[in-house]
């Protein structure tokens, strides 16, 4: 087992962590874990020493990179799709999965890239749009704990605000865009952090 508080590797059954003193929570009786705790049982928390990468990864490797933009914004987002006709969604999309993937690389995931977006979204008739905002937010929930985040929001709240809140005057999918921008630019900044060390 990991501890909660420091991330590192402990005995199972341990009720205070012998690393850092923390007095650690028996798990609820069968309960299943939350994405933040499997998150830190698989990865640590870079915060506190724990493994960012997957093994053999660095960064500045090929699916590392450098630093990721943390000043996404949906006004711009809003802005830019309209001038351009749609063509800077794409854009948008292309550089988001890119992000993911270097972000939550050896996660066990992969965030699929424009062509796959495009491609799945015509034959499904849009309907693909909705999986992968629901993936993306699930994806970003399960790795917030790898950077020391918390999203109170996954795929799920993302998904129904595509779907139900568009009822609200066509607003709902702005607020899930806005979502996504949101813990996607917490995560680059936790992310950039991380590699500047």
């Amino acid at each position: 087992m990991f501890c909660s508080s420091c991330g590192k590797q402990i005995p199972d059954g341990s009720a205070f962590c012998p690393l850092c003193g923390a007095k650690l929570q028996a798990p609820v009786g069968g309960a299943a874990p939350t994405y933040a705790q499997q998150a830190q049982q698989t990865y640590g928390s870079p915060l506190t020493g724990g493994a960012i990468y997957s093994p053999g990864t660095q960064p500045g490797a090929p699916n590392g990179g450098g630093y990721i933009q943390t000043d996404r914004s949906l006004l711009v987002y809003i802005i830019l799709s309209f001038i351009t006709c749609g063509i800077y969604g794409f854009y948008f999309i292309y550089t988001i999965a890119r992000d993911m993937n270097i972000m939550c690389s050896g996660d066990g995931d992969s965030t699929p890239g424009l062509g796959a977006y495009i491609a799945l979204s015509i034959v499904t008739c849009g309907i693909y749009n909705l999986w992968w905002v629901y993936k993306i937010g699930n994806r970003l929930a399960f790795n917030g704990p790898r950077y020391g985040l918390q999203f109170q929001e996954n795929g799920t709240t993302v998904l129904m605000w595509y779907i139900i809140g568009i009822i609200l005057c066509g607003l709902g999918p702005w607020i899930g865009m806005y979502i996504i921008i949101k813990n996607t630019n917490a995560m680059a900044a936790a992310y950039n952090n991380c590699i500047a060390r």
